[in-house]
């Protein structure tokens, strides 16, 4: 019950932002733009979603080492995450989907492990590109306060991480530190490249979709805003990030390519994701029913 109040709130709040926003904006605008995108570049910034699911998978399985699991298996769970994640959103997490389907084979405490160390080091990944692409590009990016926030939510992340290991004799932060060194340097290191890779591979799927139709944009902008906007869609504030990542695109983007059209890619993002994990809900439905079968 908890959880579906929750959900509510979220999606009232994922409303709210909506109606907002369009408030702001011409409607017909960032429909226009939905509808003239090029299918082939729709399908492409899909293919990347399933690319950087399927590298992610090889980054889950590093944390999972010592256990036989086949690739294949692995892949096939971590799309019926991003299912769940994108169409129950806030009800069934997707990463408790991939935990409870894991732990048979793993164990629940190992399963866990490895799903949180395989967010972590995506999560550092992630600032630490925006971090370095600040630095290097520094000269040539927009003077205004937001652009601070990429190194701030890198100090965030890190300073979050120092504390965990600081306090890490009390019982809530002893499970995540536990977690933390039960892998080694090796291990965390391969799984952060890894990471590396489908950050630029996201990033790459969003740059596809603001050329497809057209607009100026800089990659390297999209290298240092998306790690923040990406963090902020993270959070439990609204429906699938759906409102939050609209108003952040239009934040970073809207200046240099139009409030409607910033809307439009956001939206037009976050469709091709939720397009490419019909795959996971079709595997689930696969595995479910060839279950049922081996109990029949």
């Amino acid at each position: 019950m908890k959880q579906y109040i929750k959900f509510l709130i979220r999606l009232t709040i994922t409303v709210l932002l909506i109606i907002y926003l369009f408030k702001k904006i011409d409607f017909s605008n960032v429909l226009r733009s939905i509808v003239l995108i090029n299918p082939v570049v729709f399908f492409l910034a899909s293919f990347l979603y399933i690319l950087s699911s399927y590298i992610s998978t090889l980054r889950w399985k590093i944390f999972l080492s010592e256990r036989e699991l086949k690739t294949s298996n692995l892949f096939s769970l971590y799309l019926i995450g991003s299912f769940f994640n994108n169409f129950l959103p806030g009800i069934i997490g997707g990463d408790i989907v991939k935990i409870f389907m894991l732990k048979e084979k793993t164990g629940l405490k190992q399963a866990f492990a490895s799903v949180f160390m395989e967010r972590y080091t995506g999560l550092a990944a992630l600032l630490s590109i925006g971090l370095i692409s600040f630095c290097l590009f520094y000269p040539k990016l927009p003077k205004n306060l937001l652009i601070w926030s990429v190194p701030a939510s890198f100090a965030l992340f890190l300073s979050g991480s120092i504390l965990f290991l600081i306090f890490g004799r009390f019982k809530f932060f002893k499970l995540w530190r536990d977690y933390f060194f039960s892998f080694n340097i090796k291990q965390i290191f391969r799984a952060f490249l890894f990471s590396i890779l489908i950050q630029l591979t996201v990033i790459n799927s969003v740059y596809i979709i603001f050329t497809g139709l057209n607009l100026p944009i800089s990659f390297f902008e999209l290298v240092i805003f998306m790690p923040v906007i990406i963090l902020i869609s993270m959070l439990p504030i609204s429906v699938s990030g759906i409102g939050v990542r609209e108003w952040c695109f239009v934040l970073f983007f809207g200046s240099s390519t139009g409030n409607s059209n910033a809307i439009a890619v956001s939206f037009l993002w976050f469709l091709s994701q939720v397009f490419a994990s019909l795959i996971g809900g079709i595997e689930y439905l696969r595995i479910k029913n060839f279950l049922n079968m081996k109990k029949e």
